[in-house]
């Protein structure tokens, strides 16, 4: 007697090529669907790019300085309307110091200094704890492919650091 699991059945050995491939085939069908699902084609989320922790400090000015001061910076550019949202906080190493001028500077690698490329206005003047959002003007092609290569940075001048700054924070993604 033979078993008619371990004998060579073409007729058994058919049903179960054809019950596999047809799981597979529906495997499949529900796995690409899935995939498409979980696609997000949000055309918004692509023009927006966020710059996050951003940290401004002394010992990110060139030359560093020796402020106790820190700040942090966050903001989204957004590739469409050419804006950058932004919210800068920071305290001054020197509680009696104010701050005096705010500033995006570029070209600048890290390592480097250059000039103002947007001024920034309306800033409170007070040392400790402060806060401030604003919003740039649309930024021209140069400015743009700068900000986005991260070859801008802030810059916080206060009273005791007027003409060099106090804080600085390289915009990175």
């Amino acid at each position: 007697m033979t078993n008619k699991y371990l004998s060579f059945n073409p007729c058994f050995m058919n049903k179960l090529f054809f019950q596999s491939f047809h799981r597979l085939t529906w495997m499949a069908a529900l796995a690409g669907l899935l995939l498409i699902a979980g696609c997000n084609n949000d055309d918004a989320d692509d023009n927006l790019v966020a710059f996050r922790n951003i940290t401004l400090s002394g010992a990110n000015e060139v030359p560093a300085v020796a402020s106790t001061g820190t700040g942090t910076f966050e903001g989204t550019f957004n590739r469409t309307t050419k804006v950058l949202n932004y919210t800068v906080r920071w305290s001054l190493g020197n509680p009696s110091d104010t701050t005096r001028a705010m500033h995006f500077h570029g070209p600048a690698e890290i390592t480097e200094s250059k000039g103002i490329r947007l001024p920034i206005t309306g800033f409170p003047t007070g040392s400790t704890n402060q806060t401030y959002t604003n919003v740039t003007p649309a930024l021209d092609a140069a400015q743009e492919e700068e900000l986005l290569n991260g070859k801008w940075y802030i810059n916080i001048h206060s009273s005791t650091y007027p003409i060099g700054g106090e804080l600085r924070g390289q915009l990175v993604r």
